[in-house]
Formats: structure tokens, C-alpha cells, sequence
């Protein structure tokens, strides 16, 4: 097929492009997606704080735990090695509940940390 040269055969639009529309459609569009990333890392920084809490807070029980552990197993040898009334029994059963209570939170707290974390 021959062209003819009396024929313009190029494609013109219909209509120019509104350039300051187009602009402003795609800001929105970028303001946008910008937004959902920022809500997703809000959400997914809160579940890593909320985790970390958790365990924080487990940590916390135990050094409590031990530290009141250790003053009634200290105070329960004392009295053992004294035979001061018959109260050192009473001090090492009372500090080894308290140092396993102590135990047994920060090993609850570290799984609730990571069933939220997600692991």
C-alpha cells in the first residue's frame, strides 16, 4: 500500500492532556499508597511493641521474683546454719515457690510475646 503524499496520516488526540489533572491525580494516587505503607508499618511496629512489653514485663516478675527468692533462701540458710526456732524450713519452701512462680511467669509472658509477635 502507497502512501499518498496529499494525505496526513498522523494520529492527533482528541483532546490536549489537562497536565495540572493528570499531576494532581497521581499525587493522590502516591499520597495515597504512601498512607496504607505508613498504617501497615503503625500496625506492625504497635504488635512489635505490644511483644516486647510482654517480655519486658515477664523480665521484670522474674528479677522481682528472684530477688525475694533469693532474701528467703538466704534468710532460710542463715537460719538452717543458726537452728534459730525451726523457721529456716519455712524460708527455703517459701523462697523456692516465690523463685519458681518467678520461673514460670517469664516463661508465660515469653510465649504470649511470641504468639503476638507472630513466631
Amino acid at each position: 500500500m502507497a502512501k499518498r503524499p496529499d494525505i496526513d496520516y498522523r494520529v492527533l488526540p482528541a483532546e490536549t492532556p489537562n497536565w495540572p489533572d493528570l499531576l494532581s491525580k497521581t499525587v493522590d494516587d502516591l499520597s495515597r499508597i504512601a498512607r496504607t505503607e505508613i498504617e501497615l508499618l503503625e500496625a506492625s511496629l504497635g504488635r512489635l511493641i505490644q511483644a516486647q512489653t510482654s517480655k519486658i514485663v515477664g523480665m521484670l516478675f522474674l528479677l522481682v521474683a528472684v530477688i525475694y527468692g533469693s532474701f528467703f533462701l538466704l534468710g532460710g540458710v542463715f537460719l538452717l546454719l543458726n537452728l534459730w526456732l525451726d523457721w529456716w524450713a519455712a524460708f527455703l519452701i517459701t523462697g523456692f515457690i516465690i523463685v519458681s512462680a518467678g520461673v514460670f511467669f517469664q516463661f508465660k509472658m515469653n510465649a504470649v510475646a511470641r504468639a503476638k509477635s507472630g513466631r
